[in-house]
């Protein structure tokens, strides 16, 4: 398996049983499907270990917006989001396996964006605020009433059913 940056080998290491892989050439890091969770808390153990691993690989990418492709999956497109809705860190998420690559530095800054539940509460709700659904009601016809879309689907059902 080859990193999606510098096309080196990955370095296959277990930590706390899960299996990570590696680049000792950028500092990169592939985790397999539902193993971020795992790392994602920078006070537990397993994160713990995997950043300071990771620290000791840091080079500079030329490109980290550039899209790369899954090394598990072959002529596959990794996706890039963000991991949070703060949207400060972005990952890339393979569409078809569901594993996540780290660039350099990335899992050190989603460790410090750990927030605990009732930071979590508020965001989500504040959130919900900002994005909440918008109430779209129907136009007039030229006899002024308002024809709404939920009245035309359920004519149309009506006529539909005598059929």
């Amino acid at each position: 398996m080859q990193c999606p940056r510098t096309a080196t080998v990955l370095k296959k290491i277990n930590v706390g049983n899960v299996p990570v892989y590696i680049s000792e050439a950028c500092g990169g890091v592939l985790l397999e499907n539902y193993s971020l969770e795992k790392f994602e808390c920078g006070k537990g153990k397993r994160g713990e270990a995997l950043t300071k691993h990771l620290s000791q690989f840091h080079a500079e990418l030329m490109n980290i917006k550039e899209r790369v492709n899954c090394p598990l999956c072959e002529n596959t497109v990794m996706l890039r989001r963000f991991y949070s809705p703060l949207h400060i860190v972005e990952i890339d998420e393979c569409p078809g396996c569901g594993a996540i690559w780290l660039d350099t530095g990335e899992l050190a800054k989603l460790q410090s964006l750990m927030l605990n539940k009732q930071s979590r509460a508020m965001l989500r709700s504040e959130l919900m605020q900002e994005h909440r659904p918008i109430n779209i009601e129907g136009l007039q016809n030229a006899s002024g009433y308002r024809i709404g879309r939920g009245n035309k689907i359920d004519k149309l059902l009506d006529f539909m059913s005598f059929f």
